[in-house]
């Protein structure tokens, strides 16, 4: 068989790997908060509302977008959603193989780090989400700028901007901390090279997606300034509060920087060896590419550190452990004696990592951070609830029994369906039942009710601003009455906030449905 037969065979089977396992995850459990937001915004993208103008947006926009994409084509459904996330990692696995096979890695070898980065990358959610997106494109602009410094074809260094400008329209961080460490190593890397026409290619591919962009917020009436409070001061401003409080980057200790993250750690502990022993035999080691190359990817491991400590996600950056131990393997071979058993330890490495984070987060789905014990021996149950199409194998964070659960949902939606006279503001961690609903009484103003993250709280300095908005919108749709839907994460948190905004006008403060819904009138706020 010819070479690029057997290399045709090995991506074949890297997509089918990285598609369906997250197809097979993407249907199994469910944390409403984070797994319904993209599957709503894609869905009042169709709609034909407008981020930024039309409800208000702090992370995400290009999920929104993309989904919307997905949804035009191939209808409203759970397929769809979960299609997006394993497209996404697929691409992203097939890239992997190419940039490993790029530095001459054998092919059974690249298969195995990029796949092994494809199982465990999107499989423990399921569905698109901005941290993952974010985190995948902001890898792959630190991977683009490794084959341009190391091969120096324009191409590549064209796309960093592209990757990196679509990191950040996915999640503000972690793309702007990998912006810092591309800009810096990018300028330490032109003090040697002097290669000026790189720099020219990555300029003109920044001015071109910044003139699309420029062309949709044109295209769509998104105003600059909303984009700005919304997605740059607001969003700023939660990352400032998490850097101060302790819980996030503090205490600074060594067991949550390093013991907690050891395998990540111990997967780069070869590259470090081989840059102390470069820089004893080499003195000019410092100026070269292979010394950019190494620091470009162990910086890039502590920025996914801190993303993950700021984030309080649960710990999905491990995915980033088989591509160090890919380039680990490529120095190896290029570099050191006995490299059989030191690839051997490598792979060893691999194996354990890999191991431990498919059977305690991948396995564990959904369930690592965000629920308690008590919910992860429940006993999942099928339903279609979400889209009347596609079976759901239905276990939540929010309820320990999921047949109750997914009852009280049907009567909800019922109520909903039967008694909308008004247009009014659906409040909820459900955010799926905006596709339930039959009239288009439902508008939307947020896409996604998390308080002091989503939306500002009362007593922060962008309120003010928020609270206009809100109020523009809840005018410009007609909004009678404000609905939220019960249990949710926050418990009343969003309850108690949108009742103080209004707590001087509002009216018919109600319970219905054994507390499964709180609602009340705010015509005569205006």
């Amino acid at each position: 068989m010819s070479s690029k037969f057997i290399e045709s065979i090995y991506v074949s089977i890297i997509l089918i790997i990285s598609i369906f396992s997250v197809w097979y995850f993407g249907f199994v459990n469910i944390n409403p908060i984070d797994n319904f937001t993209i599957y709503n915004s894609g869905f009042l993208i169709l709609k034909g509302n407008v981020p930024f103008k039309d409800y208000w947006v702090t992370t995400g926009p290009l999920l929104d977008f993309l989904q919307f994409l997905i949804f035009k084509l191939y209808g409203v459904n759970w397929g769809s959603y979960v299609l997006h996330a394993a497209i996404v990692n697929s691409l992203f696995t097939v890239l992997l193989y190419y940039v490993f096979r790029k530095f001459n890695l054998e092919k059974k070898f690249s298969f195995i780090y990029s796949t092994s980065t494809g199982l465990i990358f999107y499989s423990q959610l399921g569905t698109p989400f901005v941290d993952h997106h974010s985190s995948l494109f902001s890898i792959l602009s630190i991977l683009f700028l490794i084959l341009g410094i190391n091969f120096r074809k324009n191409i590549y260094w064209f796309l960093v901007p592209i990757f990196l400008i679509l990191a950040f329209l996915s999640k503000q961080t972690p793309a702007s901390y990998f912006a810092i460490i591309i800009i810096f190593f990018t300028i330490y890397n032109l003090t040697f090279e002097k290669n000026f026409n790189n720099l020219l290619f990555s300029l003109i591919s920044s001015l071109l997606i910044i003139f699309f962009l420029v062309l949709l917020f044109y295209y769509q009436d998104i105003s600059i300034k909303s984009f700005y409070n919304q997605y740059i001061v607001f969003a700023s401003s939660v990352g400032q509060i998490r850097l101060e409080v302790d819980g996030f980057l503090k205490p600074f200790t060594f067991s949550r920087y390093f013991i907690k993250f050891k395998l990540i750690h111990i997967s780069y502990i070869i590259l470090i060896i081989y840059i102390i022993k470069n820089c004893f035999l080499n003195k000019i080691f410092f100026k070269s590419k292979e010394f950019i190359t190494i620091l470009l990817l162990i910086s890039s491991a502590y920025v996914l550190i801190l993303h993950q400590l700021l984030t309080l996600n649960s710990k999905f950056i491990y995915f980033y452990i088989p591509i160090l131990c890919g380039f680990t393997h490529i120095f190896i071979k290029k570099n050191f004696n006995f490299s059989t058993r030191i690839i051997s330890i490598n792979l060893l490495i691999l194996m354990v990592a890999f191991s431990y984070y498919f059977s305690s987060y991948v396995l564990q789905q959904k369930f690592q951070y965000f629920c308690s014990d008590r919910f992860k021996n429940v006993s999942p149950v099928k339903t279609k609830i979400i889209d009347n199409k596609f079976n759901f194998t239905w276990k939540s964070c929010l309820e320990k029994n999921p047949i109750n659960e997914i009852n009280n949902l049907i009567r909800v939606i019922d109520f909903l369906n039967i008694n909308s006279k008004d247009n009014y503001l659906l409040i909820t961690d459900y955010q799926f039942l905006n596709t339930k609903l039959e009239s288009n009484k439902n508008k939307q103003v947020n896409k996604w009710y998390h308080p002091g993250v989503s939306y500002p709280l009362q007593s922060e300095k962008n309120h003010k601003y928020y609270e206009d908005f809100l109020i523009k919108k809840i005018k410009l749709n007609n909004i009678k009455k404000i609905i939220f839907v019960y249990p949710s994460y926050f418990g009343t948190e969003n309850e108690i906030y949108f009742k103080n905004i209004f707590s001087n006008c509002i009216s018919e403060d109600k319970k219905l449905l054994d507390d499964l819904i709180t609602s009340f009138n705010i015509e005569k706020c205006f």
